[in-house]
């Protein structure tokens, strides 16, 4: 009789394992931790890491991918391969950023909440190839060249179509393989997208995102990435930045008390506020037709209205057919107040950060008329 009823608990205590085990099975797949911060009104902080090839998941390129779900405002933060990450509070342990696999990731959270005063509780892992094949899949983009790529696989001045090898060739494809200089890159793609959202609405769906990352490493389950990726199709403000820092005496890029607050100032706060300070866009105009005068009459529109313009003359460029606007520090907010008051539709991305100026405008022939 014993032996019956220890037997029977046995299977009792084996159905009850598998009915919790069930459950949290259910919980986990149905679980959407982003709806959750978004119905709190928090912000949705992913860290992405990239590289080229596999290297014992360590990687060069990182960035933080902020999402404000209260309005919808998409931020970038670009991390240098050299920063400083601490084990402790104490900061007396810590290895760059690039040296910690990212089986480490909880190391990498803790230290960026302690510097950048962020929650950061998801991380995506993003090699080449899945770069590569995650453009394909949406059929390729539609990227603006000027001059920084237009001798480099047949690409010409003006909207050019790259699939997902000639994405990774322009990312790659910088002076001295500066890792800042590819998150420019980045960032014209990033940008063009965004500003492209409309056209890629029919991929915001679960069959797709369960393609697009099958080969991605993610603690980010596919119901969240759909939700993730429905902020990047409402007309919302785009931002981004290099975190704010400095070397140390060991080459290590640190973030002191200083840097967060210029971070805290020139990101945070705009990743909140939606504050236009047009005295702070530095623009420059280029005369793209053979009409004389044009650049100084713009000139004198844009001054009137407050902005800075730095510099105006002559566009060495081909003529061009329509006025451009081309954003050159990231700020889309700054990029379309410009294009609002001219009037002009036609905005592009390229990224540079050595430029001081906020804008680029080449005049085409439509202005004459």
């Amino acid at each position: 009789m014993n032996k019956q009823l220890i037997k029977y608990g046995i299977w009792a205590g084996a159905g009850v394992l598998v009915l919790l085990g069930g459950i949290y099975l259910f919980r986990v797949s149905t679980r959407n931790a982003v709806e959750a911060l978004a119905q709190n009104k928090k912000m949705i902080n992913i860290l992405v890491a990239g590289s080229n090839v596999y290297r014992e998941n360590k990687h060069r390129f990182f960035a933080i991918l902020s999402i404000n779900p209260d309005n919808s405002r998409i931020g970038i933060t670009f991390l240098p391969p050299n920063l400083k990450i601490f084990f402790d509070s104490g900061r007396k342990r810590s290895a760059r950023i690039e040296d910690i696999d990212i089986d480490s990731f909880n190391k990498i959270s803790q230290s960026i909440a302690r510097d950048l005063k962020m929650h950061v509780p998801f991380y995506v892992e993003l090699y080449a190839q899945d770069v590569r094949r995650t453009v394909d899949l949406i059929e390729g983009i539609n990227l603006f060249i000027l001059d920084q790529w237009k001798d480099h696989g047949g690409a010409r001045i003006g909207v050019n179509y790259m699939d997902g090898g000639k994405i990774i060739d322009y990312i790659n494809s910088v002076d001295g393989n500066s890792i800042f200089k590819k998150y420019d890159r980045i960032q014209d793609i990033l940008l063009t997208l965004h500003s492209d959202r409309k056209s890629y609405k029919r991929f915001c769906n679960k069959d797709f995102v369960a393609e697009a990352v099958k080969s991605v490493r993610t603690n980010l389950l596919d119901q969240e990435i759909l939700s993730l990726s429905k902020y990047f199709l409402d007309d919302s403000g785009f931002i981004s930045t290099l975190v704010p820092g400095g070397l140390d005496e060991k080459g290590d890029y640190v973030i002191d008390d200083i840097s967060y607050k210029l971070y805290e100032n020139e990101f945070l706060k705009a990743m909140v506020l939606e504050e236009k300070n047009d005295q702070s866009i530095k623009i420059k105009i280029l005369n793209g037709t053979s009409v004389p005068g044009l650049a100084k009459k713009m000139r004198n529109i844009l001054m009137r209205e407050g902005f800075t313009v730095v510099e105006f003359g002559t566009s060495p460029y081909p003529f061009f057919e329509h006025t451009i606007i081309i954003n050159q520090r990231g700020d889309t907010d700054n990029a379309m107040r410009v294009a609002e008051i001219l009037g002009v539709d036609r905005v592009h991305h390229i990224i540079d950060g050595s430029q001081l100026n906020s804008a680029l405008i080449i005049i085409g022939k439509d202005y004459v008329k």
